[in-house]
């Protein structure tokens, strides 16, 4: 299997290059490495299991059948060699294959040494470092961070792809959501502000275009599969994956017109990899327009060994998302004397969104509000477990530490002034 070429490495969680990385350096077989990256992965489902739905029984299946996460440790072993830490060598072709490689090693090279070196004595000194070398390697990376505003010779701080919810037609009336969808992007970008711009034929013809070879290449699947004449069969394309096509159409123009080309999978993982590193944010519901939002939350200057960083995090940065809330909750004019309940993930979107922060930082602010640590607040924040709205996919929900050593799950929030006798709470 090729170790070659530049394009973002389908790789769900950065975290599997420190497991793999760490695990080659050992000496350990390919099977060692994917049963590393797989505990990787399963500590990650444990950790945001949150309503109980995490399966043990799942994940031992997938530890003993030696074909899971076959791909996963292949991608992850290709991108060492493409940075330079891991020698080249063969890799399976497929999970089929895989068997024939479960007790080939690796050779780490120097540098792949020196990061290992580093992040097991600091983390964030050691995904810093990831962070430059990832830049070398991957011009997308570098024109994303460009594109959100987390480089030097970025143009704005943001980039807003127009989205189309709800139109009102009806459920198998593709066509009439597709030109409404175009007229709304085309509306979009002619408003401006979106961080990219495009003719009104562009827009078009690329939206259309994408689409349409989407809709034929499942129309042309469901032809070849084998139907039951006895029932009707489900139509190849249903309206949320309609809608998620236009989307990824979206998405695609977006770049392209802000001169990075990349696919939809490709920016999926980059606004992943960028939160996780604290260096960009992503929001759907951040208030006004329904659009997909991406946004710088730091700065990195330089690449490869000399980078340098500007995250937007520390006690002002939470101090300024308290100072922001009585200005976007659910009064014009900011009062606080509205006790209706709020989801928490609509107010972090909200804040993250005008203050260009990440999400840890608000959740960091809400905590020490909640537990009573800024005493001179003229409001209080009061949380609840109850859930008003279903949690989007894309969000979660705030989860705060207690005394005990075990997590709250938080859904919804309000403010509300304290009477002068009120003591403020401390746990």
């Amino acid at each position: 299997m090729s170790v070659g070429g530049a394009g973002i490495p389908r790789l769900q969680e950065l975290t599997y290059i420190e497991s793999a990385a760490l695990a080659v350096a050992r000496g350990e077989t390919f099977e060692r490495i994917r049963l590393a990256i797989l505990d990787r992965a399963e500590a990650l489902a444990r950790s945001t299991d949150h309503d109980g739905s995490f399966d043990s029984a799942k994940w031992h299946r997938r530890r003993i059948d030696s074909t899971t996460y076959v791909h996963n440790t292949v991608d992850v072993l290709k991108e060492l060699m493409r940075l330079g830490w891991v020698e080249r060598h063969v890799l399976p072709s497929t999970p089929r294959s895989a068997y024939a490689h479960a007790d080939v090693t690796y050779e780490v090279t120097p540098s792949g040494l020196a990061w290992t070196d580093l992040i097991q004595r600091n983390r964030l000194d050691g995904y810093n470092a990831l962070v430059g070398a990832l830049l070398r390697a991957h011009p997308q990376f570098d024109g994303y961070l460009r594109l959100v505003g987390a480089r030097p010779d970025s143009t704005t701080d943001h980039l807003t792809v127009p989205l189309l919810r709800n139109d009102g037609s009806s459920a198998g009336d593709y066509e009439r959501y597709l030109t409404a969808f175009v007229a709304h992007v085309t509306d979009a970008c002619r408003a401006g502000d979106l961080g990219w711009t495009a003719p009104p034929k562009v827009i078009e013809e690329s939206l259309r275009d994408y689409v349409t070879r989407a809709v034929h290449r499942a129309d042309a699947r469901a032809r070849q599969r084998p139907t039951d004449n006895t029932s009707p069969a489900d139509p190849p394309v249903t309206r949320k994956r309609f809608m998620l096509l236009c989307e990824e159409a979206a998405v695609r123009l977006a770049f392209t017109s802000a001169g990075c080309t990349m696919d939809y999978i490709s920016h999926e993982l980059l606004r992943r990899w960028t939160r996780f590193l604290g260096l960009a944010n992503f929001s759907y519901y951040a208030p006004g327009p329904s659009a997909l939002r991406l946004w710088g939350t730091g700065r990195v200057v330089g690449t490869g060994e000399q980078v340098d960083f500007h995250r937007s995090v520390g006690p002002d940065v939470r101090l300024s998302v308290l100072q922001t809330l009585p200005q976007i909750w659910s009064t014009p004019d900011g009062h606080l004397d509205d006790a209706s309940y709020h989801p928490v993930w609509r107010i972090r979107a909200a804040v993250c969104w005008k203050l260009r922060i990440s999400d840890e930082e608000f959740d960091a602010a809400i905590g020490a509000a909640y537990r009573g640590e800024l005493p001179d607040l003229e409001f209080r924040v009061h949380l609840d477990e109850a859930t008003q709205l279903r949690t989007p996919g894309s969000v979660r929900p705030l989860v705060l530490g207690q005394g005990s050593g075990r997590n709250r799950v938080f859904h919804v929030m309000t403010l509300f002034r304290p009477r002068r006798s009120e003591e403020v709470p401390v746990g």
